[in-house]
This record gives C-alpha cells, structure tokens and sequence, in this order.
C-alpha cells in the first residue's frame, strides 16, 4: 500500500514538473516573438525613412538637372539665332560681292572690247602705213613672237642642259655612296678546293681501291682533282666546275660511310645518287636564292639554273653572291631615282644568269646572250631582259633600269675585296694605270676609277688637238694592254676641253 502511494505520488509531481517548464519555454517563446516583431517594426521604419530621403533626393536631382537642361537649351536657342543672323549678314553680303562681281565683269569685257577695237584700228593704221594687208601683219607678227618664244625655251634648255652636267656626277656619287653606305654585305671571295674529313686513313685506300681503280672512275665521269695524301684524315679536291666538285664531295662523303668493300660499280652508283641529291640542292638553293630577292617562281629548271649560281665563281667571286648584291643595288638605287623597282631588282639579280651554263664546252655563246637566252624562255619581259643581258654593252642601253644594272654591276665587282685581288695589288693595278697615261705627251692629269674599270685622261688643249684625241686613246689601250695585268675590260676616254671667258662692262 505504501508503495503504491509512493508511486502516485512520483508520477503527479514528475506531471506537474513537465508542466511548469512547458510553461516557462512558452513564456520564452513569447518573449523572442515580441523582440522579432519590434525588431522588425524598427527596419521597416528604417527602411521606410531611407526610401523618402532617397526619393526626395532623387526629387531635387531630376528638379536640378531640368533646369540645367532648360539652360542649355535655352544658351544654344541664343547661340543659333546669334548664328543665323551671322548667316543672314554673310548671305546679304554675298549678294552684294556678286553684284560687284557681274559689274566689275561687264566692265572688263566692255575694256576688252575697247581693247580689240583699239589693237584693230592700230592694226589697220600700221597696216596702211608699211601697204600691207592686216592678215599678213597678224601673221608676221605671230611669227616674230613664236621665234622669239622659241629662242627663249633653247636658251632655257641649254642652261637647264648645263646644270644638269655640272651637278650629274656630284648627284650619283651622293646616290652611290647613300646606297653602298645602306648595303651591309660580306665579301664572296672563295676558293676552288674543298677538303672532306675522314675519320681514319684506312679507309683512305678502301676510297682508293686497287691500283686507283676507284678513283679513275670517279674521274672519268667527273673533271675533278682528287688529292689524298697531303693532308692526315683529309681529301682535297678542286675543280674549276664547282657543280661537279660538289658531286665529287658527295660521292666521296657517302664512300666514307660504306661499310663493305668499294668497286667501281659501288663507286659508279653512289656518285649517281649524289647527282640526284645535288640535282635537289640545286633546286632548294635557287628557290630560296628567289625568296631572298623577293621573287616568286615555281619552275623547277629554272630555280636549279639560279641555283648553280651558288658553285660557281668569278675571280674568286662567288656568283650568287654577288647577283643577290647587284639586285639590291640596282633596287635602292632604282627607287632614289624614281624608276621601276621591279625591273631594276629582276634585271640585277639575273644579269650574270648565263653563268650558270657557260662552262658547258659546247655552248660558245657568252654569259650575257645566254642569260638573255634563259630569261626569255621563262617568260620575263622585255625591259626585265634588256636590263639584265646589256650590262656589257653587247648592245647599247636603252632604259634608265638598264643603265642602273650596270652601274649596281660595277658596284658589287669593282669595290676592294669583293674579286680575289689583295688590296695591295688593287691600289698598285690603280696607280699603273694612271702612271701608265700620264707618261703621255699632252696629258695633264688622269684618273683610274670605277675600281679601275675605266680611265679618264684630260690632255692639254693647246698641244693636243680634236684630230689627235682617237689616236691617242687607242695607244693608250694598246699601252695597257701591253703592260698591265687586269681583270675585265677597261675602257679607255680621254677629254680635251676648251673654255673661253669673257666680261661684259
């Protein structure tokens, strides 16, 4: 019994124990919801307060920015009525200036008239007086002020014609020395041998074969000079055809990595092979030689003609080097004087293009025909061909482009260490020549220039006379020829001049 009351008891007090804090979170709860709702209240007042001051901000910006407006419009409405009465004044006096216009015109033509009126009663008046007919006065004295406009346009052309001789060399040499000053290229001056490494001499004799027989074949096709015991680990070969020396090179590079025994079959094969190879440089070389120059062209012949520029030589002046440097000449030269680039560029980089073939022995035609040859068979034009072919006057020049490859010719060859000559005997061959003039009677000075391609002679005018000048010019020639060693032509001028002066008073 007292158990079970012990037991009521518990579970009324744990009942009313849940009760209470079921009454104390609802009081809590309450409470948080009053704070949330007052605290709400506030922001949205807060909000509500922000809204007005930025409407009635916004109220006074739009209020200020429309009487900003009405002022403005109000300023340019000024401004355009200042302007159109501006306008209305300029119109009213536009009106009055082409009134003054028309009268001052009237009276012009009204004074022309007069004039012709006068110029015909003169006319008549001279014309009775000398009993000629007025036509034949008009046509007299046409003639006397055409003669006399004439007489003035010579006299103006010889002046022009004088000052123009006067200041010419002192022009070119500005433009030759500016475009030679703007040409940043080395000399091309090589040699005729190459040499190829080879790793052992052994293999030497391998190259060599039995009694040379390796060798003779490799001769036999090609006009090269093999040479294998000058050096240690090195063969010399030199040829005066470098398109074949290459070949040779070739051949010999790949003998030099055979492994087996060599014979003249194996020999014969790897030499057909190089020439293919070579075949395929050639054609690589002359299509970049094109790109450099700014050429476009996709025929292979030709690009493997322009690229056997690159084994061959002149005086020791490598060919494509030197055609590449004749094209940039001719170009800045060309473009100082206002002529066409393009003419100028193809004719300067082709000019020696018959080079390439001419130590074929069964062509007799000279480089310069040749190269006329070539370039009409690939379709260039005529003044492209005229420049190029000419430079050694086999015809006279006919165009500036013509006249400036020769000058870009004379140029690239004729400038100290660009041929195979050391500087020593450069100015040594100058001085012979100028000496080898002035030990003539009747020569007052001489000068050797364009690298001693020419020789200017000026003699005395009072001993030598007009009759004597080709005399004297062709012995000087045999003179030379006679005693001096040079590469090229070198032409011969001499010059006898006379000049009187006198002073009006």
């Amino acid at each position: 019994m007292v158990v079970v009351v012990g037991g009521g008891t518990g579970l009324i007090l744990s009942t009313i124990l849940l009760r209470g804090r079921d009454f104390i979170n609802l009081e809590k709860r309450e409470q948080s919801a009053r704070e949330r709702v007052e605290q709400s209240t506030e922001e949205a007042n807060k909000i509500k307060s922000e809204t007005r001051e930025y409407v009635e901000k916004k109220k006074n910006s739009i209020a200020q920015e429309k009487e900003k407006r009405e002022e403005r419009a109000k300023k340019l409405k000024s401004a355009l009525e200042q302007k159109e009465a501006i306008v209305t004044k300029r119109e009213e006096k536009n009106a009055e200036t082409k009134k003054e216009i028309i009268k001052t015109q009237e009276e012009i033509e009204k004074n022309k008239d007069a004039t012709r009126r006068g110029e015909e009663e003169a006319l008549k008046l001279l014309a009775k007086k000398n009993g000629v007919e007025v036509n034949k006065l008009k046509e007299e004295i046409v003639i006397k002020y055409a003669r006399e406009v004439e007489i003035e346009g010579e006299e103006r052309l010889v002046k022009a014609e004088e000052s123009l001789k006067e200041n010419a060399t002192r022009i070119a040499r500005k433009h030759i020395v500016n475009v030679i000053q703007r040409l940043c290229s080395p000399t091309s001056v090589e040699t005729r041998a190459v040499n190829v490494k080879v790793p052992k001499d052994q293999i030497k004799g391998k190259i060599v074969g039995k009694n040379g027989q390796n060798i003779q074949e490799l001769e036999k096709h090609l006009d090269v000079d093999i040479v294998f015991n000058d050096t240690p680990n090195t063969i010399s070969l030199s040829a005066f055809n470098m398109v074949q020396r290459r070949v040779a090179q070739k051949t010999i590079e790949k003998l030099v990595k055979v492994k087996g025994a060599i014979d003249p079959g194996v020999v014969n094969k790897t030499m057909r092979e190089a020439e293919k190879e070579i075949d395929e440089e050639l054609y690589e070389l002359g299509k970049e030689g094109l790109k450099k120059m700014g050429m476009k062209y996709d025929n292979k012949d030709f690009c493997r003609i322009v690229g056997r520029l690159k084994y061959r030589t002149s005086y020791g002046q490598n060919i494509m080097m030197h055609s590449m440097e004749v094209g940039w000449v001719a170009t800045m030269l060309g473009s100082e004087l206002g002529l066409d680039i393009e003419t100028c560029k193809v004719g300067g980089f082709l000019h020696d293009l018959g080079k390439a073939i001419d130590q074929d022995p069964a062509i007799t035609d000279t480089h310069d025909v040749l190269s006329k040859k070539i370039m009409e068979k690939y379709g260039f034009s005529k003044e492209e061909v005229h420049a190029a072919w000419t430079h050694h006057d086999a015809i006279p020049q006919e165009t500036p482009e013509a006249l400036i490859v020769k000058a870009a010719d004379a140029v690239s060859a004729g400038r100290p260490g660009a041929r195979q000559e050391s500087f020593d005997k450069y100015i040594q061959r100058i001085k012979a020549l100028e000496q080898t003039a002035q030990s003539m009677e009747g020569v007052k000075r001489a000068f050797a220039i364009s690298a001693g391609r020419e020789v200017r002679v000026m003699v005395d005018a009072e001993t030598v006379g007009d009759d004597k000048l080709k005399g004297m010019a062709v012995e000087l020639a045999a003179k030379i020829e006679k005693n001096i060693t040079y590469p090229g032509k070198i032409r011969v001028n001499v010059i006898r001049r006379i000049k009187h002066t006198e002073t009006a008073r």
